[in-house]
């Protein structure tokens, strides 16, 4: 499972960075967070695979974070897509989905299907879900939780206690079966056990809310939105400082934390944001264009 930041200006590209978009690579299957401008060209630059993109969540209708989807829309047609596109995010964004594609003269090869979530509503793919979660910007929006389903798996030293090496008897464990290997019955419970999933939260654009937080909770990953230094905040209504997302990460127990959504004003200056973040919240890293986390499975301890 791979975890990419995109776009990760606030408001306005620059030179080195788009606009919001977030990518996760989980199974070979793209799952697109924000499409903002530039999008397209990140992904073509790190050879992310536009066309394997299958559902594309928008936090909020601010044109920051939805300004490249026409692009993609007509892109992907170009390319000769047949798969259906499936298109999510808060209230209005069939009504928003159906003006993009009224605007200009563009043939469709394949279905475009937007969708109105709400809070807590689950989209199910294949072994994951994403859920939506309400954030506080001033306008209906969303940050999402990824979940990866969770996994049962051998305990590799339990199975080296009851010498069962690579015995092909854990497949039969892990449906559940009491199993004989050198003379002695051995239990599912004794080697396999039930192991979380994956976890990455994305915010959105957000001041710091309790809700967030608790969506957060104990995530391998959260991408988070640093817009600026802590001192601007109170003129950055709806939007987090670096300090508030080092605060968030430490107060919902996250395995890291990637700031992006940087205000222009930082341009060559982003380490500032970190540094504030790193304050509050040392596993923290700054997001760049294309960047890559790389998030591995869970292990039974």
């Amino acid at each position: 499972m791979k975890v990419y930041t995109v776009g990760t200006s606030s408001a306005v590209p620059t030179s080195e960075r788009g606009l919001a978009a977030n990518l996760i690579d989980f199974n070979g299957e793209r799952l697109l967070f924000d499409c903002g401008e530039g999008t397209q060209r990140t992904l073509m630059k790190e050879k992310l695979g536009i066309m394997k993109i299958s559902r594309v969540f928008i936090s909020h209708w601010h044109a920051d974070h939805f300004s490249g989807l026409l692009g993609l829309i007509q892109t992907l047609e170009l390319e000769g897509r047949e798969k259906p596109l499936y298109i999510y995010g808060p209230p209005r964004t069939e009504e928003f989905t159906e003006r993009i594609l009224d605007t200009g003269y563009f043939n469709r090869s394949y279905d475009i299907f937007a969708e109105d979530l709400v809070e807590g509503e689950e989209v199910i793919g294949e072994d994951y879900q994403v859920i939506p979660f309400e954030v506080e910007h001033g306008i209906n929006a969303f940050g999402y939780v990824f979940q990866e389903n969770d996994n049962v798996k051998a305990n590799k030293d339990k199975m080296k206690e009851l010498g069962l090496g690579e015995s092909p008897k854990i497949g039969e464990l892990k449906e559940g079966k009491t199993v004989e290997w050198n003379g002695n019955k051995i239990e599912p419970e004794q080697v396999v056990e039930t192991v979380p999933g994956r976890k990455v939260v994305y915010s959105g654009d957000t001041s710091k809310c309790q809700n967030l937080i608790e969506h957060a909770e104990h995530s391998d990953l959260l991408i988070h939105e640093a817009t600026c230094l802590h001192e601007m905040i109170s003129d950055r209504r709806g939007h987090t400082s670096a300090l508030q997302a080092g605060e968030i990460a430490s107060e919902a127990s996250v395995a890291k934390l990637a700031l992006t959504h940087f205000s222009r004003r930082y341009r060559g200056k982003e380490e500032e944001l970190l540094e504030e973040a790193k304050s509050i919240f040392e596993d923290t890293e700054l997001g760049q264009d294309g960047k890559m986390f790389d998030l591995s499975p869970h292990r039974p301890e």
